[in-house]
């Protein structure tokens, strides 16, 4: 049974508000038949830019972006996937990636991709870790538990735009025991050099290989109220939901872009919300 939770994040004890989708594991296993899975299209926000964003450029701090050579099944590459769902009749991918925590099963990723925000939660949600051209060498995690911020989940609000799922075992094993698994922070430092992860599909992209961005930080979105995190990154639609990471923790998500903006990611800044929200996922 996948049940998708709304985290009302107005406290630290956060209320949670729980919404019941009858779904099987092996029935979205099967479901996602390789046909499926190719065909899927990326999950992605774009957006026009507003007056002030119009004025900015491409990132202006050096950066760079290359596709992950090291062994997939090999961690922490392990921990980083491809995430497939269902949201408003489509078939959509994101990226995600395996936290470490109590139940050993979180995976972290954006909000719209487990959410329509504001809207349903997705169906058919699997993360494929180690995911390479097409294999899933360890296995598939279907989704028991989505969770997203009640300001994703009620107004869109892309500051807030953070999603987690709780995962069932995959042929027995739990999926931090197989794959290892990220550390997470909050309220950490703006002005850091940040590596995002994600399996871009728009094009020039495919989908089917890890890539990371290697930036400092380049900018920050104000009209974002907390504003949002900005790196320089050319990863497309696809790459949503993967992680930043800093040291060996997850610091936020890819998010959004604008189009005046070439090679600029945005991502959420995980605050106190974040924190909430991964607490009740890890107790999930």
């Amino acid at each position: 049974m996948l049940a998708c939770l709304l985290l009302t994040a107005s406290s630290a004890e956060a209320r949670v508000e729980s919404k019941e989708v009858s779904q099987s594991a092996s029935s979205v296993v099967n479901y996602w038949t390789p046909e499926r899975m190719e065909s899927a299209k990326p999950a992605e926000l774009q957006f026009g830019g507003t007056a002030e964003q119009a004025k900015a450029e491409a990132a202006p701090l050096p950066w760079t972006s290359e596709e992950i050579t090291t062994p997939y099944t090999q961690a922490p590459t392990s921990t980083h996937g491809k995430v497939f769902f269902t949201l408003g009749g489509g078939d959509y991918v994101c990226s995600g990636t395996a936290l470490l925590s109590g139940n050993k099963s979180v995976v972290w990723t954006a909000g719209h991709c487990v959410n329509e925000g504001p809207g349903a939660f997705a169906t058919n949600w699997q993360f494929v870790p180690a995911y390479k051209d097409g294999a899933a060498p360890l296995g598939a995690f279907v989704a028991e538990n989505l969770f997203t911020t009640s300001a994703w989940g009620n107004s869109g609000d892309f500051s807030y735009d953070l999603g987690a799922a709780v995962v069932a075992p995959a042929g027995g094993t739990a999926l931090t025991d197989r794959v290892g698994g990220r550390g997470i922070a909050f309220n950490s430092a703006r002005n850091q050099n940040y590596q995002s992860y994600g399996y871009p599909a728009a094009p020039p992209f495919d989908g089917e290989r890890l890539w990371r961005c290697n930036s400092p930080l380049q900018t920050s979105d104000t009209d974002a109220n907390p504003p949002t995190l900005g790196i320089g990154c050319d990863m497309t639609g696809g790459s949503s939901g993967g992680g930043w990471v800093v040291g060996s923790n997850v610091v936020s998500v890819n998010s959004y872009g604008y189009g005046n903006q070439p090679d600029v990611m945005y991502g959420p800044y995980q605050g106190s919300v974040a924190q909430s929200l991964y607490n009740a996922a890890s107790a999930g």
